[in-house]
């Protein structure tokens, strides 16, 4: 049992000292690597410190971006209208539409064409090309708007001028066959007397106001005058043919334009040597506008 014993103890003392010196080297050997791994990773992160605040102290760069898309240009249009105001035989106006193109719209009883339109609006508004949209009215309405242009532009630089509202065909609509041609008219910053005249597409002239059931146009300043209103006492009018552009005509002065009232209805040949006249003599705060008008078969 001894000798069974005895070589148990020395291989039981032998190796446990072996393996005692063998951890402690293990051990000593684990510590420096781990001493070595830490100072390693110190001087990475020393490293890394110091790298980032080189790149900290490098300015940031912006990135590019692409360049914005131009803001169109829109024109000054206020010289093209002053310009467009010069032709006394036209109802003409000027926008911007949605495409960022001038457009002309209206009517002209003038020799006026489409073509010149665009180039004057070429020469007006630094370079754009405009597109119109212009009907042509009957040459014999031209008349009326020359003689009473000087008159036109005085009332378009006053404070209060002188207006025609249609009641219905606004915007540039026709009135059909059958409808009642109902419109006010606001009258000047004066007490004025109100000459209203539609010239029709055939040559005639109808004298709204005065007229046989309304022998005095008088009106106070800045007050409105409605016209063509059915059940109002006055006298009324129906849209008939013939059909076409035809034009109201307004004129307030300050006295009356003419000693005695004119007959309900006569050719406007007749009638525009009488106007002309009664222009001449007149007091030179007179004013007028215009308005032209589209009827159509019902």
């Amino acid at each position: 049992m001894k000798h069974a014993y005895a070589p148990m103890t020395w291989r039981l003392t032998w190796p446990l000292t072996w393996r005692l010196r063998c951890s402690a080297a293990l051990l000593a050997a684990a510590i420096a690597g781990a001493m070595t791994a830490w100072t390693g990773h110190a001087d990475a992160a020393s490293a890394a410190s110091d790298a980032s605040a080189e790149s900290e102290a490098v300015p940031v760069q912006a990135i590019p971006t692409p360049d914005d898309p131009p803001v169109p240009t829109v024109p000054d249009l206020s010289a093209l209208r002053t310009a467009l105001a010069e032709f006394h035989c036209a109802e003409l106006e000027v926008a911007i539409g949605k495409d960022q193109r001038i457009a002309i719209s209206g009517l002209t009883a003038g020799d006026t064409d489409p073509d010149s339109l665009a180039l004057l609006a070429q020469d007006y508004a630094a370079g754009h090309r405009a597109a119109v949209d212009v009907e042509r009215a009957s040459p014999a309405l031209c008349e009326p708007l020359t003689l009473i242009s000087a008159h036109r532009t005085t009332n378009a630089g006053s404070a209060t001028p002188v207006s025609i509202h249609l009641k219905g065909g606004a915007g540039g609509a026709a009135l059909d066959g059958g409808q009642n041609l109902v419109f006010d008219v606001t009258a000047p910053d004066f007490p004025a007397h109100l000459q209203v005249d539609y010239f029709t597409s055939d040559g005639d002239v109808v004298h709204l106001l005065p007229n046989s059931l309304e022998i005095s146009g008088r009106v106070d300043a800045g007050a409105v005058r409605r016209l063509g209103e059915r059940g109002a006492g006055g006298r009324f009018w129906s849209i008939g043919p013939p059909y076409g552009h035809e034009l109201i005509v307004v004129i307030a002065s300050p006295t009356p334009l003419f000693a005695s009232p004119r007959p309900e209805a006569e050719p406007a040949a007749s009638y525009l040597p009488a106007l002309k006249q009664a222009l001449d003599a007149a007091a030179p705060t007179t004013v007028a506008t215009a308005r032209f008008l589209k009827t159509r078969a019902p």
